[in-house]
């Protein structure tokens, strides 16, 4: 515990100091969600109907632009080669790394994302949806996220994101459906307990499966 501990305080200190590293995201995300109305339809019906997949698609992308280089640094500075060469826990490291990521990046946007109510004309009614669907469901997909760029380091910038997206679109699906149903007046608790099962069962094998991939680049 200690050990996680000294592992979060120096994630934490790293990331405060590299604003784009959380900005970037945001500035995306809302960017985005505001040309919505613009560039599609300022048709209420229409941007209601649409909400949900936008709301969901554009965090996901920008969880792509704060994961596409998550070991990056650690890979070219020599620290990942280090780690893999002592008795320390790397999958205590990728959690940390994962926990600071979703932090930083996700956590802004899913307060942010109220006011993407208001700009897609989601009635009352979905902001819980909204909020809790991505509260559960964007830590799997910071899971994806870090999987995909212990797959990609050191490779085509293109390889991240095109490992991220297949594999994110479970999540996706689940995240949209719990906003319809809400906006619809149906239940969508059983999607909610669905998003929490799928990160209970993968947080320990994509952990796994990441500490492999960094390992494959140094075998």
């Amino acid at each position: 515990m200690i050990y996680f501990t000294k592992i979060l305080k120096k994630e934490f200190l790293i990331y405060s100091r590299k604003s784009s590293s959380f900005i970037s995201p945001v500035v995306f995300f809302l960017i985005s969600i505001s040309l919505y109305p613009i560039g599609i339809s300022n048709d209420p019906d229409i941007l209601k109907n649409l909400a949900p997949g936008l709301i969901w698609i554009t965090i996901l992308l920008s969880t792509l632009i704060s994961f596409q280089n998550i070991f990056t640094e650690d890979f070219e500075d020599g620290s990942i080669e280090i780690l893999l060469s002592t008795n320390v826990n790397l999958s205590m490291i990728v959690l940390v790394k994962v926990l600071v990521n979703w932090i930083f990046s996700c956590l802004p946007i899913i307060f942010l994302s109220i006011f993407s109510i208001f700009l897609l004309y989601l009635p009352q009614e979905g902001i819980q949806s909204v909020i809790l669907s991505l509260l559960v469901g964007t830590p799997t997909i910071c899971l994806f996220g870090a999987l995909s760029g212990a797959l990609s380091l050191g490779k085509n910038s293109i390889t991240g994101p095109a490992l991220m997206l297949p594999l994110s679109l479970p999540i996706l699906i689940l995240g949209t459906q719990s906003i319809s149903f809400s906006i619809n007046e149906l239940s969508f608790y059983g999607n909610i307990l669905l998003l929490i099962a799928a990160f209970i069962f993968l947080l320990p094998i994509i952990l796994l499966a990441s500490v492999g991939a960094l390992k494959l680049h140094f075998n």
